[in-house]
Formats: C-alpha cells, structure tokens, sequence
C-alpha cells in the first residue's frame, strides 16, 4: 500500500520569492492593508480594535439606547446573518433602510430614529479610531507603520509602493509624513481639499510619489451637499463623516470616492508585473474579494500574496487555524477563484500554487544564511526522538513552525531589515 505524502511549503523558499520580488525594479508592488494592521501597532497601549471587537464594543453600546433601537438591532443582524455582520454592514443597512423608509417604519424605527442610530454608531466609530492623539511624539518611531514607511523610503525603485487600505484612522499618513515621505491620496488642495477622481483614474498621474488609498473612507473625510463635493478637513463631525461602503446613498457624487478607489485596485491588479501583499485583511469584504478575483484572471502575470492571520486562540487555550479549514473563503480564492495567481501564507499553513499544504523547512537553518529563518518563521521546539539512529541528542528536528509576517508588527520590521541602505532621520518635533 502506497501513502501518499502530505505537500508541505518551505517558508525559506518562498521567502527568497518574496525578496526578489522586493528587489526588482520591474516588480510594482501594491500593499492592501486591513483593521488586523491598526490593531497591531506595535505600542501596547495604543491600537484600534480589531472588526469583530469593534462591532461587539458598538453593537453593546448602542443596545444601551431606548427602546425599540435594541430589538431593532437584533433584527437587523438576524437579516445580515452572524458570518456578515460587522459595524460596516450594520451602518450599510442603517444607512439603506433610512433612505427608503420615507414617512413609515422598518424593524419598528422611523427614518428620524434610523438617523439617529447613525449618528450614534459614526459617534462610536470615530472614537475607536482617533488613535492618533494618544501617540506621544517620542513613540512614533515604535509604531509599525513607521517601520513599513521606513521601508517605502529607503526602497529605491522605479514604480512608488501604492498602499490600500480598508482603515479609518491616521496611522499611515502619520508614518509617511514623519519620513517626509510625499505621497498622494486622491484629494488636491489647501484650504480644503477635494477630491479627485480624474487623478486617481490616471494610473500616470504623480508617478513618483507614493500613493495611500483609503478604501472605506477616512476620518477627517466629508460630503459637502452644498456643492455636491467629497472634502477632506480637520473637523469633521459625527454627521459629516464618510464610512464606505455603508454611507452610499445610491448618489453619483457620494458613490466616487468608494467606487473610483477600488477602480484603482483593480487597474493595479491588472498591469504587468504587479505584485499585491496583503496584512491584517481577512477577506471580509466581498466586493473588494470578487474585483481581486476578476483583476487576476484579467491581469497577464499580476499576483496577490496574502499574509493571513489566521490564528484563533479557544476557549480551552487550544489555538486553531482557519486556513487548514477545507471550507474557509481564503483557501477557496487561492485554491480555485484566481487560478494560481494569490498564495495565502497562513500561520501553520499556506496555499502556494493553488496546493494547500503545512509550513515545513527542507532542512536546518544555518548561521551564513542571508535572511535568517527567525525573522520570519518561529520553528517548533524538537520534540523527543523514538529512534536512535537519527536522533540528535536526545530530539529530533521537525522543520515545522509558525509563520510570523501575518503578523503586521513582524512583517514592517522584517521589510525594514531588508534595506541596503542606511538613512538617517532627522528627531521628531
């Protein structure tokens, strides 16, 4: 009887794809980041909760308010279901059922009580991601994100990184603008900017300066029903604030910035040689998955490398991991929706070539190795060994481990060792 082995995926090489990925001038290279990179700044006491922390925190402060909003709530997420429902589809749906409701009700609440519930839900978001005035000026060079910009700074290359992220906060343009990094986010202006969609369309337009595109908005971002305008200015109120996707109100100037941001991940996806990593995304968003999944099979030779936290710790302090799940979404879009063209690079496995298999090293690292093995892979301790003709010691090696860049802490400072160069930076104000 013939037992066929199990495919494993060595992290050291794959590691070296990623480096010569980094290194090429040819190579355009894109990052999508997710809440999973706010949550993991690297200081301890200063981060935005993660989508499942952040819609149980709002959802229990908004079943505070009077009835009937509570029971209102519970419909809401029965109609959503508990896989979808997040503080996004939440708003979505708030925002929807407002703008159809007219002068009667739906789940019990008039279109006045619906605003309201708005209100009180932008109010919670706002909170949880004004981070930035808790960050002392001597901590910014601890933050993640500094690293990860550190890195963009130092990197020399022909295309600029382009940076997506879902996030709400200011930790990027925080990072990029301590580095003196200039960069463009789709608005133009002074006063107060506007923005722009022709410019974010033109794939050429600004092709020296890095780019930051925040998919769902921003604080900071507001629509200005005087001249039908998307602005971006210091004080925005809890009315003014734009979440997308959930703030569309089926309006042309209100959809843009959403619809021509994720217009320009896929035109990105679908250029030659473009190479998207993703952190602290996962996958959560269906759109944004199904325009990922349409660029690649469009795109001749672009791909998606998924740096995917997939680690779950239970209740009985076992860990588990939602990639060696046969059902879970990520496996299925790198199996089978984007034809090879995304790896997932889980915690305790990875999709490579469409094959799912377990993270093993070939064979022991060595002290000479360029990109050594502990910066990105934390490897099992040798467990007892049964058999004397190949122990060593008493323990035999294993080759198995954690992969660590899911990780966003790990994965800003592993790209940051990668520099060549030295730089300098001059003290924070």
């Amino acid at each position: 009887m013939t037992v066929m082995k199990s495919t494993t995926h060595d992290p050291r090489e794959h590691i070296r794809g990623i480096h010569q990925i980094l290194i090429s001038d040819k190579k355009r290279i894109g990052f999508l980041f997710g809440a999973g990179t706010s949550f993991a700044t690297g200081l301890a006491t200063v981060n935005v909760p993660t989508i499942a922390k952040m819609t149980e925190l709002i959802v229990s402060e908004l079943k505070k308010l009077p009835p009937p909003i509570p029971n209102a709530i519970d419909e809401i997420e029965k109609e959503i279901g508990a896989d979808h429902f997040t503080v996004e589809s939440l708003l979505s749906t708030i925002e929807a059922k407002r703008a159809v409701i007219a002068s009667g009700k739906l789940n019990g609440l008039t279109a006045e009580k619906f605003s309201e519930l708005s209100k009180a839900m932008k109010s919670h978001v706002k909170t949880l991601v004004s981070i930035h005035s808790a960050i002392k000026p001597d901590e910014t060079r601890n933050l993640s994100h500094f690293k990860l910009a550190s890195w963009v700074s130092k990197a020399r290359r022909s295309f600029p990184a382009e940076l997506f992220t879902t996030n709400y906060d200011y930790l990027f343009e925080i990072a990029l603008e301590t580095l003196g990094i200039p960069y463009f986010d789709g608005f133009s202006g002074s006063y107060e900017p506007f923005f722009c969609p022709e410019a974010v369309e033109d794939i050429k337009c600004y092709p020296q300066l890095v780019k930051l595109w925040k998919l769902h908005g921003s604080l900071g971002w507001i629509y200005r029903d005087a001249d039908k305008s998307v602005r971006r200015i210091n004080s925005a109120t809890d009315d003014d604030i734009l979440i997308y996707p959930s703030h569309l109100k089926y309006n042309t100037s209100k959809k843009q910035p959403y619809v021509g941001l994720i217009d320009r991940l896929c035109d990105f996806l679908q250029q030659d040689d473009s190479v998207l990593i993703t952190c602290g995304y996962s996958f959560g968003d269906n759109h944004i998955n199904e325009r990922i999944g349409t660029s690649l099979r469009r795109g001749a030779n672009s791909q998606v490398i998924a740096m995917y936290y997939d680690e779950v710790c239970c209740k009985n302090n076992e860990r588990e991991y939602a990639l060696a799940k046969p059902d879970n979404h990520v496996r299925s879009m790198a199996t089978h929706e984007t034809g090879g063209k995304m790896s997932a690079y889980g915690m305790r496995h990875a999709v490579i070539g469409g094959k799912f298999g377990e993270w093993q090293l070939r064979d022991e690292p060595r002290a000479d190795e360029a990109i050594r093995v502990s910066q990105y892979f934390d490897e099992d301790a040798s467990i007892p060994s049964d058999n004397a003709g190949e122990q060593t010691g008493n323990e035999r090696w294993e080759g198995t481990g954690r992969f660590i860049l899911p990780d966003f802490c790990k994965l800003a400072e592993f790209l940051n060792s990668l520099s060549t160069s030295e730089q300098s930076f001059a003290p924070v104000q």
